[in-house]
């Protein structure tokens, strides 16, 4: 289009020096002398406006007339403005963020989000961002650290409201009193046996046998020895050990209770047992050895990551497990006006902060491209994009110049 512009302005001055030459014989007459002036005028004034439209660019058939060449001589001086303007007006700090307050950035961000949660692309993108974050896991320094922080988590324990907690739970659960009866249980178990009866009442006569006595005492010890043996008496004790059990295993009973109520206030003293406490801070100090701790938690975690890898693994890990909560959580933000506000109004400032921060970058980059580019570069870019408009100048001089010709040769014949 360009080449067409600058062809048809060609022709024009042509036509006007055609029509010159060819009115020369004729001038002497009236309409030749009307007609030579029109286009004697044309070629003047196309002549002047191809030489001001090539001044711009370059020296008008290489003669270095002053004031030619503008767009080589005065580069500098059109960079600055060209930066200035582009910094100040066309691209301006106010300009940018007006425009850039008028955009949803998070709102848009999370409809775009929302429409690509179902891209069979992103679901392949989520698992292998799990499988990489699995990888990175290194066991042999995690184990450690976590090992160190259970232990240490085990010296913090307040031993004594361990003890506590522990007897609240033994007493409120009634264990305190179901411990009781399986110890009952297991006595009356040994006291019901035929050979323990047999034990008691050796061991009755031979308590008897060991008596110092004398006189009457020694006569009745005698002769109750001689009314009874180890069984009867053996029997006797039995049956007394049994009732008394039975007793022992009945609630609410006097005794029972009575046993109980001592059980129950001997429990509330271990937490101020000093004994008790430095064994079980003791233990606490030793528990992760007896454990074996590390082993122990390097196996777990090393199962836990065998069986994460294995999870991930499993086709629908992403659309059944991640998207729904991605999905979820969107769907949250979107609905929480505040949070959404308050998100829009983050990211606005981050980016006026960018933009505070690197605005004069828009100025240093329209410098450096147009730095890389020569005078012959530059003055065919610019004969590019405004050759077009600067040929049509050179057709409007040569028909303006034509027609005010016209005009002043009529006037001059006219006076």
């Amino acid at each position: 289009m360009k080449k067409e512009a600058k062809y048809i302005a060609t022709v024009s001055l042509g036509v006007m020096g055609a029509g010159f030459l060819a009115t020369l014989p004729v001038s002497s007459t009236l309409w030749g002398g009307f007609l030579q002036g029109g286009f004697e005028a044309g070629v003047v004034g196309g002549l002047a406006d191809w030489f001001a439209v090539s001044a711009l660019f370059r020296h008008p058939l290489g003669i270095p007339i002053p004031h030619t060449a503008l767009l080589p001589k005065n580069r500098e001086k059109i960079t600055k403005a060209l930066v200035s303007t582009v910094e100040n007006e066309l691209l301006s700090k106010e300009t940018i963020k007006a425009r850039l307050q008028q955009i949803r950035f998070l709102e848009r961000g999370l409809e775009i989000a929302q429409t690509h949660l179902d891209n069979a692309a992103l679901h392949k993108g989520l698992t292998t961002l799990a499988k990489q974050a699995l990888s990175m896991i290194d066991l042999e320094k995690l184990t450690p650290l976590l090992a160190d922080e259970i232990h240490k988590a085990l010296q913090e324990v307040d031993t004594s409201k361990l003890v506590r907690t522990i007897v609240d739970t033994v007493v409120e659960g009634g264990y305190d009193g179901k411990t009781f009866d399986f110890v009952i249980d297991k006595v009356e178990a040994w006291a019901i046996k035929s050979d323990t009866r047999d034990q008691l009442g050796a061991m009755a006569i031979k308590a008897f046998e060991g008596l110092q006595s004398n006189g009457f005492m020694a006569f009745a010890v005698n002769a109750f020895l001689g009314m009874v043996n180890e069984e009867k008496i053996g029997g006797i004790i039995q049956n007394f050990v049994l009732s008394y059990i039975e007793q022992m295993r009945t609630k609410n009973h006097p005794r029972r209770e009575t046993v109980l109520a001592f059980i129950r206030n001997e429990l509330n003293k271990l937490e101020r047992n000093p004994k008790l406490l430095a064994e079980l801070d003791g233990l606490k100090a030793k528990l992760p050895g007896i454990l074996d701790l590390d082993e122990k938690l390097a196996g777990l975690l090393e199962r836990l990551k065998a069986k994460a890898e294995d999870f991930v693994d499993q086709p629908d890990f992403a659309p059944q497990y991640v998207v729904p909560v991605i999905r979820k959580m969107l769907a949250s933000v979107k609905e929480n006006a505040d949070m959404l506000q308050r998100g829009e109004h983050f990211i606005q400032d981050q980016i006026a902060a960018y933009l505070e921060q690197n605005h004069s970058k828009i100025g240093q980059l329209v410098r450096e491209n147009l730095d890389k580019l020569t005078n012959e570069k530059l003055t065919q870019l610019m004969e590019d994009k405004l050759g077009q408009d600067l040929q049509w100048i050179r057709v409007n001089g040569a028909i303006c110049g034509f027609i005010i010709g016209l005009g002043l040769a009529g006037l001059k014949m006219l006076f």
